[in-house]
């Protein structure tokens, strides 16, 4: 009688210790994140993730949701559009512009192109136009394979549906709507110090200089498609544990192609995974002022103490340094309503025998601020 021994799932340190397919260019991704150095100034996470979604952007097509990704910089002359310029010479397929019409996006999202968009800050503006509208809902949707968006086309109006999915990444001076941040790695630039130094960037000689790169990386993609897909269907059984459930899905085709093109990069791929992640968490908790009143109120609350009345959380708010609530004149009924989407209202506590007060119970309040925010402080990444 034969007996089977039950398996476990790898876990994550496993990927990349098996044996690796033959024909990999050993310096390949040290060729693509060196020329990202020659031209461009990033965190430092942000070299080696940069060039992983270079790469990855040539096998696409082997994963069920693709990562955008999102350069944003405070201030004009911080590089974005050099970085895509120079993403536009290594991506698959790219092409590079801003603002195409709904109907150009729809036919050029079918041929598959690496779509690298500059100057999008029209989609963070309240009066958005009609077509805005439209091109923020395809890019919505196209971050998952199978995307379609129908349309009726031609001098019919034959209903067609247009595929959506593909590499995309997006310049904007601020931020981008949520919708679109929640489906990007987001790396942060900044203005470049005059002692960092960097070469001029020449259309003619960067797209010489690129070319063997990029002939290399669609090289090693047709040799090991099959081993970066075993190395998919490994992550998306064993998931990536240290980062949350949205942030792992965008990462895993990146962990994929490192397991198999860099094994010994994986580590390094980790931080930069848990460092981008955590800067952008940071920066969503500061941008939504209820996402912020969360964040402000862990900070602040009485340590040791269960319930806090209205009042006193008011005023510990209204103190802290560089805190909105002054500004905002917050208010009992302004906090109510700020909290109330949470599902959390203030109760009556009782002060002593003949005094009643309204305030917040520890155990209803903190449960939410750790499902929003985490109780944990979050330390932003967003320069070298």
């Amino acid at each position: 009688m034969s007996t089977t021994t039950a398996t476990s799932p790898p876990t994550w340190d496993d990927l990349g210790n098996e044996s690796q397919p033959q024909n990999i260019p050993a310096s390949m991704l040290t060729s693509v994140e060196r020329f990202v150095r020659r031209f461009s100034v990033l965190p430092d996470a942000a070299y080696l993730t940069a060039a992983i979604w270079t790469i990855a952007t040539h096998t696409a097509k082997s994963f069920d949701c693709f990562p955008y990704l999102a350069l944003f910089s405070p201030a004009k002359r911080c590089g974005k559009t050099r970085l895509l310029e120079v993403l536009d010479q290594l991506v698959s397929n790219p092409w590079r512009g801003t603002a195409p019409s709904p109907a150009a996006l729809y036919r050029m999202l079918s041929q598959g192109p690496t779509l690298l968009l500059d100057e999008v800050e029209m989609f963070s503006r309240k009066d958005k136009s009609e077509a805005t509208q439209t091109l923020l809902a395809v890019l919505n949707a196209g971050h998952r394979k199978g995307a379609t968006i129908p349309r009726c086309d031609g001098p019919k109006h034959t209903l067609k549906y247009f595929p959506v999915y593909g590499p995309k990444a997006f310049a904007v001076i601020g931020r981008l709507p949520d919708t679109l941040t929640d489906r990007s790695i987001v790396v942060t630039l900044q203005r470049r110090a005059p002692e960092q130094k960097i070469e001029r960037f020449l259309t003619s000689r960067a797209a010489a200089d690129a070319k063997p790169i990029r002939d290399s990386v669609a090289t090693f993609v047709k040799q090991n498609q099959a081993s970066i897909t075993q190395a998919y269907t490994r992550l998306m059984a064993n998931d990536l544990a240290f980062l949350e459930d949205r942030d792992a899905d965008l990462w895993m085709p990146l962990f994929s192609v490192c397991s198999v093109a860099a094994p010994e990069r994986m580590t390094d791929l980790k931080r930069s995974a848990v460092l981008l992640s955590a800067a952008k968490a940071g920066d969503d908790a500061n941008e939504s002022l209820p996402l912020k009143l969360l964040t402000d109120i862990r900070a602040v609350w009485p340590e040791g103490r269960d319930r806090c009345d209205t009042a006193t959380l008011i005023e510990l708010l209204k103190q802290l340094e560089e805190s909105p609530w002054g500004e905002y004149e917050l208010t009992p009924r302004k906090l109510a309503r700020l909290l109330r989407p949470f599902e959390v209202a203030a109760r009556v506590m009782r002060v002593s025998d003949a005094l009643r007060v309204r305030g917040y119970d520890r155990t209803e309040l903190f449960p939410v601020i750790e499902r929003y925010v985490g109780l944990e402080s979050v330390t932003c990444v967003t320069s070298q």
